[in-house]
């Protein structure tokens, strides 16, 4: 319910200090209110109690001595301040009045004890026309017929609730920063690791898979729930790092029988005069082609990821390369009905291995092929700057899924508009960001502005001094490659 008050953006730290400062500060003023109400009902009690008192002690001196010792006891009670006495007749006429300069301008009633007997005191509470102060202003008729007044307005009241109110917020202030220590606390131990698990959550999104989350100063709580997703995520690893093994294991051991078995197709295939045995015979060469295409990728694409790919490097004009390879596509492009176009305005002499580079900017152009629509457009370019090249592949197609542009590099995974008529296995960007990779550079996609997405690699410029020479270790080949 809270969480509605305050921007969507705004962080919990700020959200839960200004929580916290609202409800102190509301709950401050909750109790100066309250405090203020009480002291204002127990002062007035005090004052009607101090005007009563006074008003019979002066009463009982008048009835005694006469006007004489009232006017002595006033006197010596120092009372100029903020009280004040006076005598008048029964008709109205002031006999005598000793009104301080505090308590002058107040309107004493002339007629309130119109009705009163002999001992009967009356309160009455006198506004003034330019002051907040009140008087409280007491009664009695007296032996003689005369009325005995007695005033005293509520200032010291007023001053005193103003003195405790400031106590008061002074406290309260006190208060919010002792209550701020548990939220500096919370913030610490609580809502920054929650933070940091976050960013580790994020990368992990990214696809870094040795991504951890790590709350050292947590409470214990967020400790262990660290402790047993990093668990969780260690087996998970350990279980992808086996199957991965197992399916390049597998790709590794299945090349000889492939080849055995294709030899013996072929033999068949030759020797054998029935058409139809010879038909079959090719259309078996022709799937398991495939399927040695297939594991050439899976061993090409893991020695790049473990930059153990061997290359055969070789001065290439980039511009040359793009514009062969915008050639040999273009007629698949008209018959697709898709409009394929080249933009290569600075070209830029690189060393790299030829076969390697027209593999993968192939797979970004049959890709952006099966994705485009009928009538659409596929660009083709060449960016060039001091330390880069960057070959771009634009299309107009869906377009890509928040979880496509973290997730579409992995091996064996498709893009989210795949169909079940879409052609390929989900290796084909593997492939290119393990050659990108094994030349030193690296991949990246987007989603265009204006629809569709694009896709780039990116190369070192100059001699690439970034590529990674084979490693020593064996890593599973094709027979081509002899070795990697």
């Amino acid at each position: 319910m809270f969480s509605k008050l305050f921007p969507e953006r705004l962080p919990s730290t700020w959200r839960l200090g200004l929580l916290l400062a609202v409800l102190m500060a509301c709950s401050t003023a909750l109790c100066i209110t309250v405090a203020g109400w009480a002291m204002k009902q127990n002062l007035s009690s005090i004052a009607r109690a101090v005007v009563l008192d006074d008003l019979g002690e002066y009463a009982v001196l008048y009835n005694r001595n006469g006007l004489k010792e009232i006017k002595d006891v006033f006197a010596a009670g120092g009372h100029e301040n903020d009280q004040a006495v006076r005598i008048t007749s029964s008709d109205g006429r002031v006999l005598f009045e000793q009104i301080p300069a505090a308590v002058a301008g107040y309107r004493w009633p002339d007629n309130a004890a119109a009705n009163l007997q002999a001992s009967q005191t009356l309160l009455i509470t006198v506004e003034h026309d330019r002051r907040e102060q009140q008087l409280l202003a007491g009664c009695q008729v007296l032996k003689d017929g005369n009325i005995l007044w007695f005033g005293r307005t509520d200032a010291e009241d007023r001053a005193y609730v103003e003195h405790i109110r400031d106590d008061l917020w002074l406290a309260g202030l006190v208060s919010t920063v002792f209550m701020l220590l548990p939220l500096w606390w919370f913030v610490r131990h609580v809502l920054r690791p929650v933070q940091d698990m976050m960013k580790s959550t994020h990368n992990l999104a990214e696809g870094s898979t040795d991504a951890r989350l790590v709350a050292p100063d947590a409470v214990p709580e967020l400790q262990a729930f660290a402790s047993a997703f990093n668990a969780g995520l260690d087996r998970i690893d350990a279980l992808t790092s086996e199957l991965q093994s197992a399916n390049d294991n597998l790709a590794h051991e299945l090349r000889t029988p492939l080849a055995r078995i294709r030899g013996n197709l072929e033999i068949h295939h030759d020797h054998s005069e029935n058409a139809v045995a010879r038909d079959a015979a090719a259309r078996g060469m022709e799937e398991i082609d495939r399927a040695a295409d297939l594991v050439q990728t899976i061993l090409t694409t893991r020695a790049g990821e473990h930059k153990a790919l061997k290359l055969h490097l070789e001065t290439i004009e980039l511009r040359e390369l793009l514009t062969d390879l915008h050639d040999l596509y273009k007629a698949a492009a008209d018959e697709r009905g898709l409009q394929l176009t080249l933009q290569a305005p600075e070209s830029r002499l690189v060393q790299l291995d030829r076969q390697r580079i027209n593999q993968a900017v192939a797979n970004l152009l049959d890709n952006a092929f099966a994705y485009t629509p009928h009538g659409g457009a596929v660009t083709l370019e060449l960016a060039t700057t001091d330390d880069q090249n960057r070959i771009l592949v634009r299309d107009t197609g869906p377009g890509l899924s928040a979880t496509d542009l973290t997730k579409i590099w992995q091996r064996f995974t498709r893009g989210s508009a795949a169909s079940a008529n879409t052609p390929g296995m989900g290796l084909g960007l593997s492939l290119v960001r393990a050659i990108a990779t094994a030349h030193g550079g690296q991949t990246g996609c987007r989603n265009r502005d204006e629809g569709g997405a694009e896709f780039w690699i990116d190369l070192p410029a100059g001699d690439l001094h970034n590529v990674h020479t084979p490693s020593s270790h064996p890593v599973p080949c094709s027979d081509q490659e002899q070795s990697c």
